[in-house]
């Protein structure tokens, strides 16, 4: 009898569950995705779990507490497309795989050809999958030095699966061959090759035939341009409420790194909160006005003003609306405090849409450019509201003192002794200047709050962790000890162990948090009980 699945709690709006194998994570899966549960937003299936995503905390409590598992008799099984996939077999790993599996290359070869593949879950990028195969002969761990860059269109093996990489990226895979195979194309109508449940076979070849790429049929909006980018600072970007329900194809979230400041950019120029800003990183932009307008900065703390020739120079508030006519210059100052500047503007930025979103994705490249200067900004011209008040700005990081964050523990916090779990909590943690977008970079002080020297975490288990689902906020443990906190443009799946969850109320001071700022983690109660009590057995 198949054991029943783990759930454990993982932040405050979703579930993980861990099953005991792909096929009891896959029988799960497709018995949520036909009895969905109350209030269910996302389902991202991985090697041996499930994440479920809840829009709210007790919706997410409630399944954890009435779940009862799924038998294998729940998967269904739709009709699936074939996909047949023509591979040069000349990888770099091809030789070792082959002396670790003990067949030559041609049996290697033969064994990758002749088996047919199912597409598991998505991974890391949009358009990488896992694939699977029932009678897999060449599991192989994977490398022990990942590569700084894999090439697009590599095919490799990690563990039981197979998988292509859709665009150059470091990893750790094997790599037995290549292929030139479209995996992912935001031209095409789906965007990506392949989707959980279908199939594919791989083809050997001898070389390629290069296809021609389609030309971008992207029109430049209709609307005269509003304002022109004289100077864009470190980081000018569009930003909205990002991307949902896409995990399928590996399409993180993106959206506002800081939703409170960008929802407020909006109001107070009479938006819709979700309308597109431009998100700057530490400010230091200027733009310059072509048509009479009206726009507002919110975020981190900076000093603004507005120039025009012949005119005396006016200094522009934060979380107000303010007038910007035509020829006049807005000149935003380098962040003071807080990482993060927004501008909204009357009517919304228009940019080019891309996967359903304005936003653009960092870390896979989807969705506009980061602007430069010369660029021209168009209104998106939606319907507006009323224009609002100057509002209270929200609080930003303490530049001069321990910021503390509240974190829901697990779900793999048993991953870790008792005593790293100790030293997570009363360690005062540094930003580095390596953070961005996709996460915050952590490092220890060189001693905790009580005097007592910190040392990285270590972990109970040193075993590889199957990739899972992840959430914003989640706090990833590599190798090195030094947590990592998953922002808006975080990986769909991950393969280190998550220690524990930020509340999302408090994921925004994360995202305005200079390097050098100081963290402290402080345990979130949920139901007046440690939320390390609550992994239930269903």
């Amino acid at each position: 009898m198949t054991a029943p699945p783990m759930l454990k709690r993982f932040g405050l709006t979703s579930i993980l569950v861990e099953c005991a194998d792909l096929s009891a994570a896959l029988a799960v899966h497709s018995h949520l995705q036909h009895q969905p549960p109350a209030g269910l937003v996302e389902l991202i299936p991985a090697a041996q779990t499930v994440l479920v995503r809840f829009e709210q905390a007790q919706q997410a409590l409630t399944f954890a507490r009435t779940f009862t598992g799924a038998a294998s008799t729940d998967i269904r099984r739709e009709a699936s497309r074939e996909q047949l996939i023509d591979v040069v077999y000349d990888g770099e790993d091809l030789a070792d795989v082959a002396e670790h599996t003990g067949l030559s290359i041609e049996k290697v070869i033969e064994a990758h050809t002749q088996q047919q593949w199912s597409v598991a879950f998505a991974g890391f990028a949009p358009g990488f999958f896992y694939l699977h195969a029932e009678e897999n002969v060449l599991e192989v761990p994977r490398r022990a030095s990942p590569r700084t860059a894999v090439p697009s269109g590599a095919v490799g093996l990690a563990g039981q699966f197979s998988g292509i990489y859709p665009r150059t990226s470091p990893g750790g895979w094997q790599l037995i061959g290549h292929t030139n195979a479209p995996l992912w194309d935001l031209s095409q109508n789906p965007p990506a090759l392949l989707e959980p449940g279908n199939t594919v076979r791989f083809r050997a070849v001898r070389e390629h035939i290069d296809v021609a790429t389609p030309e971008s049929t992207v029109s430049e909006p209709s609307t005269d341009s509003v304002l022109t980018v004289k100077t864009a600072g470190a980081q000018l970007l569009f930003e909205d409420e990002g991307r949902s329900g896409l995990t399928h194809w590996g399409v993180s979230p993106a959206g506002f790194a800081d939703p409170v400041a960008a929802h407020a950019a909006n109001l107070l120029v009479g938006n819709m909160p979700s309308a597109t800003v431009l998100e700057s990183l530490m400010g230091g932009f200027v733009v310059e006005a072509q048509q009479d307008t009206v726009v507002a900065l919110t975020g981190a703390r900076t000093f603004a003003i507005v120039t025009e020739p012949a005119q005396p120079d006016r200094v522009v508030p934060q979380d107000a609306p303010v007038a910007l006519m035509a020829g006049q210059t807005l000149r935003v100052g380098v962040a003071e405090q807080g990482l993060r500047v927004y501008l909204g503007i009357r009517g919304g930025f228009a940019a080019e849409e891309a996967a359903t979103s304005f936003s653009t994705d960092t870390m896979s490249s989807i969705g506009p450019s980061p602007l430069q200067p010369g660029d021209s900004l168009h209104v998106a011209e939606k319907t507006g509201i009323a224009v609002a008040h100057p509002v209270i700005a929200p609080a930003l990081p303490n530049p001069q003192e321990a910021n503390l964050i509240r974190v829901i523990v697990g779900p793999r916090d048993d991953w870790f002794t008792p005593e790293s779990i100790q030293r997570f909590f009363r360690t005062e943690w540094t930003v580095s200047p390596d953070s961005n977008r996709i996460g915050i970079r952590l490092a220890p002080q060189e001693s905790g709050s009580d005097g007592t020297d910190t040392q990285i975490l270590e972990r109970a288990n040193t075993e590889e962790l199957p990739s899972e689902g992840m959430v914003s906020g989640a706090i990833q443990v590599p190798p090195n000890g030094e947590p990592v906190v998953f922002l808006a443009d975080h990986p769909v799946t991950g393969g280190y162990p998550v220690i524990a969850c930020v509340h999302p109320h408090d994921l925004r001071l994360l995202a305005q948090s200079q390097p050098g700022t100081t963290i402290r983690f402080t345990r979130f109660e949920i139901d007046g009980e440690a939320n390390e009590q609550e992994n239930t057995r269903a």
